[in-house]
C-alpha cells in the first residue's frame, strides 16, 4: 500500500534532532555544595588528591592493565659490531599475543605468552638472493616492570632489556 506525501510527513525523525537528552554534570535542581561534595568523595576515592591524579593521568606513564599486557620500549643491543647499530624496540603484548619491531622498521616479531611470563616469536621472510631468513625473540619477565631477552637471525645476537613505556 502506497502513502501519501501528508501521512509519512509525520513519522518521520525531525532533523537535527538526535533524540538523545543533553544531560548536565551538575544538573540544576542539584545544589553547588553537594555537587561539590560528590566530586570530591569521587577524587577521594580514585586514588588521593587532585593534583596527584592529574601529575599521574597526564605523565605519559603507561600503567598495566592485566599482567604483562600494554607497551613496552627499550634498547636492543647487538652483540658484534658486524650486526648493525644499538637501536630501541617497541614490544606490544595483547590478550592473544605480542608483536615486537625491535629496529624501527617495518619487520614485526609476532608470538605468544606463556603463563609464567615467557615471551617466544619468529618472523620469516625472503632475501634479495632467494634464501628464507628467520629471526627469533626469546625473553621473559624477569622482575616487575623489565623484560629480558634476546634476539638471533643466523650468526647475529642482540640483548634486548625493555621496560613498560
Amino acid at each position: 500500500m502506497l502513502r501519501s506525501p501528508p501521512s509519512y510527513s509525520s513519522s518521520h525523525q525531525i532533523l537535527g534532532w538526535v533524540g538523545k537528552k543533553k544531560l548536565e554534570k551538575c544538573p540544576s535542581r542539584c545544589a553547588a555544595p553537594l555537587c561539590r561534595g560528590y566530586l570530591t568523595l569521587l577524587v577521594l576515592l580514585s586514588g588521593g588528591c587532585a593534583s596527584e591524579l592529574e601529575d599521574r593521568l597526564q605523565s605519559g606513564q603507561v600503567m598495566a592493565l592485566h599482567g604483562l599486557q600494554g607497551r613496552w620500549t627499550g634498547s636492543v643491543t647487538p652483540s658484534g659490531s658486524d650486526c648493525g647499530d644499538p637501536t630501541k624496540g617497541l614490544l606490544s603484548i595483547g590478550p592473544r599475543g605480542f608483536g615486537f619491531d625491535p629496529f624501527q622498521s617495518t619487520l614485526t616479531i609476532q608470538g605468544g605468552v606463556s603463563e609464567d611470563g615467557h615471551l617466544h616469536g619468529s618472523a620469516s621472510r625472503r632475501s634479495a638472493d632467494h634464501q628464507e631468513l628467520t629471526i627469533t625473540f626469546d625473553g621473559s619477565a624477569t622482575r616487575p616492570g623489565l623484560i629480558e631477552g634476546g634476539l638471533q637471525s643466523g650468526r647475529c645476537r642482540w640483548a634486548v632489556v625493555l621496560r613498560r613505556g
